[in-house]
């Protein structure tokens, strides 16, 4: 063991690669945690956009307030509201408009509403889901055989389409587990991972041996947790200033970072003393003695080629799609059949060319100018993703085409933005979580100081890719300690 205390001050340099969501998160951990350290750190972020994010963005012009991605986070997941109280943004943070909450599903060319008391799509209220004109008869009857079907034996993966089936039946898949769902995955759920995405569901069956009765037992317990006013806690927040808010604090928060932006990370290859030596598109090279790569798992393979040929082959095992999202404002004045909600999913059975809608403005507050209302309309994702490369006026046109045919919409829009994801929606297939830590294990194996963050590995939300990015900044800085131990 070297005790020369001159080898404590030699500083480790760290590479985070990419300047998403979880890169920043994990930039930020790095940044708070080297503190404490024995040794020094140098750290920098290296993105290959203008703009640090990732498929966070946030648009604000003429009084709107326009999300190109995500536009709010689970507040179950802590970790995103931790972070913003962290930074001082607590008091920026926003929940929705519970009191005009309502979500429409589109059946047969006409928006029905969700019935009251559904849970993770799971009825919990007899009435309502007896008198809802969303299903069939056969369909209700079916359901609510979940109360005696047995649960699943054994712990092996299965497709979310089958444990919907097999515990609610093929309609609640078709008109309300695909269409709500696919707002979260955009994925096919005939392929999805159950335990990758919603391992919730998992659990509750083999807690409560059914869904509807282990969603009763939440439901009361929620209401024995619910604050003195009685109102229950909102599902999802956002930010007063929109999601976007999160990154400029973080961006800003990283005083201690050099932050290379507009920059690529060409190759990454074996260094001196056994740090590693990254390319990068400016002509610079620059040395790590660790490195996070927070950026797309295709992307994370082409730079591990050489490294591991069989962590980059696993990568690019995990398939993606492409979606777009075009928000358009309108007048009030302009709107002859006033409408009310949070927005409306289209299971794909109706065969439209949008897959939802969500009414931001409705959703949120200050979101848009009182005289104004700002809508959003999805298309894309498996087996549609031709629709992302039709040009700007074209998917203005469908959008408009669709709002017209289901809310009887025909204002002209006074403002619109396109925002395309090529390639930017990760796919959890079934038996995602082996092949992530068959990835994570390979890594630690044949890439030592590499480790792997983001959306592509264990959850796609915000609040996952912060906790995520959080973690593989732990583990980096375990390894570091580890290292000095072994010198």
């Amino acid at each position: 063991m070297n005790e020369n205390p001159e080898s404590e001050r030699v500083i480790r340099q760290i590479v985070v690669v990419g300047g998403g969501v979880a890169g920043l998160s994990a930039a930020y951990t790095l940044q708070q945690e080297s503190k404490s350290l024995p040794f020094p750190v140098s750290i920098s972020v290296i993105d290959a956009e203008q703009r640090l994010g990732g498929k966070i963005i946030t648009e604000n012009v003429n009084g709107f307030t326009i999300e190109g991605g995500p536009d709010c986070f689970l507040r179950q997941k802590p970790w995103a509201a931790e972070l913003a109280k962290t930074l001082g943004l607590k008091d920026d943070l926003l929940d929705t408009n519970d009191h005009q909450r309502k979500t429409y599903v589109l059946i047969k060319g006409r928006l029905t509403p969700l019935p009251d008391g559904v849970m993770l799509i799971v009825p919990t209220r007899i009435m309502p889901f007896v008198l809802s004109r969303l299903f069939s008869w056969p369909g209700k009857i079916r359901m609510g055989l979940d109360w005696f079907i047995p649960k699943y034996k054994g712990t092996s993966d299965e497709s979310v389409g089958d444990f919907i089936r097999r515990r609610l039946g093929t309609e609640a898949l078709d008109k309300l587990a695909e269409p709500l769902m696919s707002g979260i995955h955009v994925s096919d759920p005939e392929k999805q991972s159950l335990l990758a995405t919603f391992p919730r569901f998992r659990n509750i069956e083999q807690k409560h041996g059914s869904m509807i009765r282990g969603m009763l037992a939440e439901r009361k317990l929620a209401a024995q947790h619910r604050p003195a006013n009685g109102k229950p806690a909102s599902i999802f927040q956002s930010f007063i200033q929109g999601v976007g808010h999160l990154i400029t604090a973080l961006e800003k928060a990283l005083s201690g970072c050099t932050i290379y932006k507009s920059t690529k990370v060409t190759a990454i290859a074996p260094g001196v003393d056994g740090r590693y030596q990254l390319s990068l598109s400016n002509g610079q090279q620059v040395l790590a003695d660790a490195i996070i790569l927070a950026i797309p798992s295709f992307n994370a393979a082409e730079l591990l080629q050489d490294l591991s040929p069989t962590a980059s082959s696993q990568l690019n095992a995990i398939p993606y799609v492409s979606t777009a999202t075009i928000s358009m404002a309108f007048r009030k004045q302009d709107i002859h059949k006033p409408f009310m909600g949070f927005g409306f999913v289209i299971p794909r059975t109706e065969k439209r060319e949008i897959s939802a809608c969500t009414w931001s403005s409705f959703k949120f507050d200050h979101r848009a100018p009182g005289d104004h209302l700002l809508l959003r309309c999805f298309v894309g994702g498996p087996g549609k993703e031709e629709m992302v490369e039709l040009d700007d006026e074209t998917l203005v046109n469908v959008a408009r085409r669709e709002l017209e045919s289901i809310l009887g919409l025909k204002a002209e829009p006074v403002l619109t933005r396109i925002y395309r994801w090529r390639k930017a929606n990760p796919q959890y297939e079934v038996g995602h979580l082996d092949r992530v830590q068959q990835i994570f294990a390979t890594c630690r194996t044949e890439a030592p100081g590499i480790y792997l963050t983001g959306s592509a590995y264990e959850g796609v939300g915000i609040p996952d890719c912060i906790n995520q990015g959080k973690k593989a900044a732990g583990q980096l800085l375990q390894f570091l300690q580890q290292e000095r131990v072994a010198a």
